[in-house]
């Protein structure tokens, strides 16, 4: 029953690594032929543009962008950039949907690892630089932390309860922490911590490196 509800830890664990979200996108145009869409996505974990690829059918514009995870570091952020032609001498409203995925675009066979969907509309010309924010939903437990951690974690929360795992899905560490979480007795080593707040239940893999 423990492996089993380790296992289950360890499915959520994986799942939160994919958490990847698209911040902002800014639109310029290069050329009458051509407009730049800059890209600004972040993670939790330490990740990597892979590939990308576009369609465009009238004024219509798609633009997939995959990513692949990395390992060990703080919360990370990427900027990409992508030329797309556009109908030159022409005022044309422009839909533009940004899909980004934590996939392989060799490997994607379905919508199973769409992270983030953002669609808006602009128009050309473009006299200035268009900034389109997607909106981010505010989760209260989404704090930045280091990764590998010499041993201490400010939430900034209160009363988030805090389940400490080891990498065999023993449980060395419960509390009701305050803020602060100090984990730094524990010997060097992957621990995967589970908090509790209110409704919200994230679990992070974290580096013990002191």
């Amino acid at each position: 029953m423990q492996k089993i509800l380790f296992l289950l830890l360890l499915q959520l664990v994986i799942q939160e690594l994919q958490a990847l979200e698209i911040h902002q996108v800014k639109i310029t145009e290069i050329s009458p032929t051509a407009i730049n869409v800059s890209l600004d996505t972040e993670a939790e974990e330490l990740y990597y543009f892979h590939s990308w690829r576009s369609k465009i059918s009238g004024n219509n514009i798609t633009i997939e962008a995959f990513y692949i995870e990395g390992f060990g570091s703080t919360i990370a952020y990427l900027n990409n950039n992508f030329a797309i032609p556009i109908v030159p001498g022409v005022r044309m409203v422009y839909r533009l949907n940004v899909r980004i995925y934590f996939k392989n675009l060799n490997t994607l066979r379905n919508f199973e690892s769409l992270q983030d969907q953002w669609v808006g509309l602009f128009s050309t010309p473009l006299a200035t630089p268009i900034f389109l924010t997607h909106a981010i939903e505010n989760n209260p437990l989404n704090f930045k932390y280091q990764n590998p951690n010499p041993g201490f974690i400010n939430i900034g929360l209160q009363n988030a309860s805090v389940t400490i795992f080891d990498d065999q899905g023993k449980v060395v560490q419960k509390e009701q922490a305050k803020e602060n979480i100090d984990f730094s007795h524990l010997p060097n080593g992957l621990y995967y911590f589970k908090f509790e707040y209110g409704n919200t239940i994230k679990n992070i893999p974290i580096i013990l490196k002191k």
